[in-house]
């Protein structure tokens, strides 16, 4: 709103036309707005109403989302929902917080794991559970890699690459399947038991029949 004094000679700003505005700037499919320019008739109104004591008042614009990417692009982009069940139809749940692959009915359906996904290029990127709260990471115990569940916000990886990549994996499609190779453990892949109620771990042999390493991934609508 353009205020003044009774009496003042200077206009009021005039209404900026579409061809003088430029379009928000759009951050991975988010909608993280930018402040539009002044064209050169505002501006001259601006300058008038500062030399002579006036002033306006402005909205503040909304910002993007805290999951969304930064303008800098160094950011993860915002966190997405999928539902994950591996070939067989076993689905993720918790149990004792421990990450474990079952058969779901009835009133149980209702402990299903969404997987969250923050990603950090097409093929890599950052897996949680419970809202992005817990993440997966692969960590070396022994001669073997294990799968841990740890308490960090997902939103929060990726200032530093190093240290942030036990949480990161690759995701290979194949067909309508998809696989999650750890990228601090190449070679370890993301599976499940053959038996039911089983914990979701890691493997380093991906075509053992005793264990399952390919997933169906869908984003959760």
């Amino acid at each position: 709103m353009w205020e003044g004094k009774p009496g003042s000679s200077s206009s009021p700003p005039q209404v900026l036309r579409e061809k003088d505005q430029f379009h928000p700037g759009r951050c991975c499919g988010t909608g993280a707005v930018w402040m539009l320019p002044l064209n050169a008739a505002a501006q001259s109104a601006a300058r008038g109403r500062k030399s002579s004591g006036l002033h306006t008042t402005h909205k503040t614009l909304p910002m993007a989302s805290e999951t969304a990417c930064r303008p800098s692009g160094k950011r993860p982009c915002r966190m997405q929902a999928f539902r994950i069940w591996d070939v067989n139809q076993k689905t993720f749940y918790l149990r004792n917080n421990q990450l474990v692959a079952g058969y779901l009915q009835g009133p149980n359906a209702k402990l299903e794991e969404r997987i969250d996904v923050v990603p950090l290029e097409p093929q890599l990127l950052f897996l949680g559970i419970q809202r992005g709260k817990l993440c997966l990471s692969c960590v070396k115990s022994g001669d073997k890699m294990k799968l841990h569940l740890e308490a960090v916000n997902i939103t929060d990886l990726g200032k530093n690459k190093e240290q942030d990549k036990r949480f990161t994996f690759i995701r290979s499609n194949s067909g309508p399947t998809t696989t999650f190779e750890s990228a601090s453990c190449p070679g370890w892949f993301l599976c499940t038991a053959l038996e039911a109620d089983q914990p979701v771990s890691l493997t380093n042999t991906p075509d053992d029949s005793i264990v399952v390493t390919k997933f169906y991934f869908q984003e959760d609508q």
